[in-house]
Order: C-alpha cells, then sequence, then structure tokens
C-alpha cells in the first residue's frame, strides 16, 4: 500500500497531470518561482502568538467546545481506565482500532487496553483488508479510538495523516470518533499545524492526505438548520493527553 502511495504522489506524476491540464486548457502552467507568494500582513504568524501555553489550551478548549466537540483531559496512566468507562457509559457494542505498533500503543500506556477493551466486537483498520472490508468495520462501528498529531487552538481542530493503520474511512464513517492526541501537540494555527508537518515530510513522513477535524459532522444547509452527524461521526471527543 506504502509503495502505491508513493508512486501516486511521485513527482513525475504530478508533472504529467499539470502538463496534461496545461494542454487540455491551453494556458502556460503558472510557476511559482515567476511568481512569488507576497502576504498582504503577518496574521498567520501574529496570530495568538502572545498567549502563553496555559492560555492558548484554555482558547484551544473553548473553541473546541463551540463546534461541538468534547475536549478531555487525562495522564496517560489514566486512558486506559477512561476508555474502559467512555465504552461502558456509551454502550458500545463495535470499535475499532487503528493497527499501529504495540510501541505505540505503549507510548500511550495503552498496549494493555488495546488487548482487552471490554468491548464485544473489536475491528482493526489494517491494509491487509482491504479497502471494501475496512469501510464496512468502520461504518458498522459505534466507536473508533485513533490518533491525532495537533490540536490547533484558533479553530478547536484536531489534524490526522492518513496511513495504511488508520485510513481515512476511519475517521469519518463510525457513529463516534475518539482520537488521543498529545498535548505537546498543541499549535497556534492551521499554519503553524502546516509547518509542522512541512518539516516531518522533510524527515521523511508520506501520507496521501491530512484530515483538518473539527468536531462532529455538522451540515447547516437544510432549512438553515444544523444537523449533526449528516456526513460523519455525531460524536467527536478530543482525548488530549497532558503528559506527553
Amino acid at each position: 500500500m506504502s509503495s502505491l502511495l508513493e508512486k501516486a504522489n511521485s513527482k513525475e506524476n504530478r508533472e504529467a497531470f499539470l502538463n496534461h491540464l496545461e494542454k487540455a486548457s491551453g494556458r502556460k502552467r503558472h510557476q511559482l518561482k515567476d511568481n512569488p507568494f507576497k502576504p498582504l500582513n503577518q496574521l498567520p504568524d501574529e496570530l495568538l502568538a502572545d498567549k502563553d501555553p496555559d492560555e492558548l489550551f484554555d482558547i484551544a478548549v473553548k473553541n473546541s467546545e463551540s463546534v461541538n466537540a468534547e475536549v478531555v483531559v487525562k495522564k496517560s496512566s489514566d486512558l486506559a481506565d477512561y476508555l474502559h468507562q467512555y465504552a461502558q457509559d456509551k454502550k458500545v457494542k463495535n470499535l475499532i482500532l487503528p493497527s499501529v505498533s504495540a510501541d505505540e500503543w505503549s507510548k500511550f500506556k495503552l498496549d494493555q487496553w488495546a488487548g482487552n477493551t471490554g468491548v464485544e466486537n473489536v475491528a482493526t483498520w489494517s491494509s491487509d483488508y482491504g479497502r471494501m472490508t475496512n469501510e464496512k468495520n468502520a461504518n458498522d462501528a459505534d466507536l473508533a479510538v485513533g490518533f491525532g498529531d495537533y490540536l490547533v487552538a484558533s479553530t478547536g481542530t484536531v489534524t490526522v495523516t492518513n496511513s495504511a493503520a488508520q485510513g481515512r474511512g476511519f475517521v469519518y464513517l463510525p457513529t463516534r470518533l475518539l482520537l488521543i492526541v498529545p498535548k505537546s501537540g498543541l499549535v497556534r494555527s492551521t499554519r503553524q499545524a502546516v509547518e509542522k508537518y512541512d518539516e516531518r515530510f522533510a524527515g521523511g513522513l508520506s501520507t496521501s492526505a491530512i484530515n483538518f477535524i473539527s468536531g462532529p459532522s455538522n451540515s447547516g444547509d437544510i432549512e438553515m438548520e444544523l444537523v449533526v452527524g449528516v456526513h460523519g461521526p455525531v460524536e467527536c471527543t478530543y482525548l488530549v493527553v497532558e503528559d506527553l
């Protein structure tokens, strides 16, 4: 799967696609070197730059709640107990987990929990199963417990990279989504999150997409009434790990 993604996202494929568009449109390609980006202001760099970490986190919580996401803060040693209780309170019968390594679960002290969640049916998103099976398991799930990268304070957003262990359908198809994100992943803005991803791409990160998730699915285009869950999970929880 990873080799296919790398081939699809290769420079050769991108150039061929852009050259095709150039020919089909009859317009020359826009070259960035000839038209360098000139920002109108420094707002992306200045946004919330005057806030200390505690103030920034308070803003993140407030903005997350404004998009109907629940923020829960726990130490890594308390995560397993919290997840057991959460599944019990929500009467979760079908759970889906990412097929991450044992080391990834251990980092959050969830290795034992991952092997004994207390949920009746537990599926795993894995490239071994293929798209149809993965999406069916995700669609049938009452809850997906996965991993996020960054918590964006200015928008109440958690970012998630697609991977063979946790594909796009993993975060959009289950009834409920719970994303575990380290508090050290708190960033001021979308701009800052993207800059961090740029650094990781330079270090070897490979992904087909980065998802910016701002709470549960909301649609307000039906007679101007807010409807939750039309295009994705009806509940979204950000489980912030304060000691990582």
